[in-house]
């Protein structure tokens, strides 16, 4: 039968929902389908441009112990999260285009969402970093030694990435770092994440809460970064919460943008000042009082965010759908 989505409006898909893990496996499959191509793909580039062998040269490039090696790098990261997180999304909202609605790239009607999710994101930082400070204050038992072992060796293997991602003191250097570390991971991950996986997670939990905070945890995951588990969570919920709420898609990638940015930028400013990545890393507990304010201005930000998005007669519970989509749907 065809699909009535509530707050639609009666708007008919022209084909029966997939289940939830139908769904899920074709998400799945493009998305390694998306990761090996364009792995593929980027080493291609990153040879194209440095004119190297590849079998001689890879190992060292992949190292990143070069500026070459880093350059490379961060091309290869570049197209690789537009292979795995992008493509994937956007194949999955055409493949079943006609019978479940995912996102749209419609603003906000209201643009003082706009403001409030800066707003929110300006004031998040302290409050993520004293839950990151909390967070790598974590031991597990003595019994689960060798998982804590694991954890911490693939913890410094992805702060050498990160440093690496964020290496360069021009400013070429920092508007690359903006696009591989911020422009991109913002759209992309927020794509697959909140605009594809959070509504496939709703439809089989019946609870967009459940499908949120789910969600968020397979976002944290991912990263392989388990002493900033906590705080990515929260981020990730965060950035859920604004896609259910507004039903943009834009708003969680301008706040994931914001969030991402302010690291890139941060790192640059201290490395042109002499400082290491272990000083630029490091919490600075300090925050303590500013936190806890800011975590109280943060609930009344969110408390409006909500009330302004209910207020706003979107029509649809996924976001605004242009009449050329509506056209296809019902063709």
């Amino acid at each position: 039968m065809a699909q009535i989505y509530e707050n639609q409006k009666a708007f008919h898909y022209k084909y029966p929902e997939n289940h939830p893990i139908v769904s899920l496996i074709y998400l799945l499959l493009f998305v390694m389908i998306g990761a090996f191509v364009f792995s593929l793909l980027g080493i291609g580039i990153g040879f194209a441009m440095h004119g190297v062998d590849i079998l001689k040269d890879l190992p060292a490039l992949m190292g990143g112990n070069s500026d070459e090696g880093i350059l490379f790098l961060k091309i290869f990261q570049l197209v690789s999260s537009i292979g795995v997180f992008v493509v994937p999304s956007l194949l999955l909202r055409t493949f079943e285009r006609k019978r479940s609605f995912y996102y749209d790239f419609s603003g906000p009607k209201e643009r003082q969402l706009i403001w409030l999710t800066i707003g929110i994101m300006l004031l998040a930082g302290p409050v993520i970093e004293i839950s990151g400070y909390l967070n790598q204050q974590m031991k597990l038992p003595e019994s689960l030694a060798n998982m804590e072992a694991w954890m911490e060796a693939k913890e410094l293997e992805m702060k050498l990435v990160t440093e690496k991602m964020l290496h360069g003191v021009s400013f070429l250097d920092l508007l690359l770092n903006l696009i591989v570390v911020a422009v991109v991971p913002a759209i992309g991950e927020e794509l697959l994440f909140r605009g594809s996986l959070q509504p496939i997670l709703t439809r089989w939990f019946k609870n967009p809460h459940v499908a949120i905070w789910v969600a968020a945890i397979v976002f944290s995951a991912i990263h392989v970064q388990f002493y900033g588990f906590i705080p990515r969570l929260l981020m990730g919920a965060a950035f859920g919460y604004l896609f259910y709420w507004s039903k943009s898609i834009w708003l969680p990638i301008l706040a994931h943008f914001l969030n991402n940015a302010a690291a890139v930028i941060l790192f640059f400013v201290g490395q042109r000042q002499g400082k290491t990545y272990e000083e630029l890393s490091e919490a600075d507990l300090s925050y303590w009082p500013v936190a806890i304010v800011c975590a109280g201005i943060l609930v009344y930000l969110f408390i409006r965010f909500k009330k302004l998005s209910e207020d706003e007669d979107t029509g649809e519970t996924g976001g605004l759908t242009d009449n050329k989509e509506k056209n296809e749907l019902e063709s």
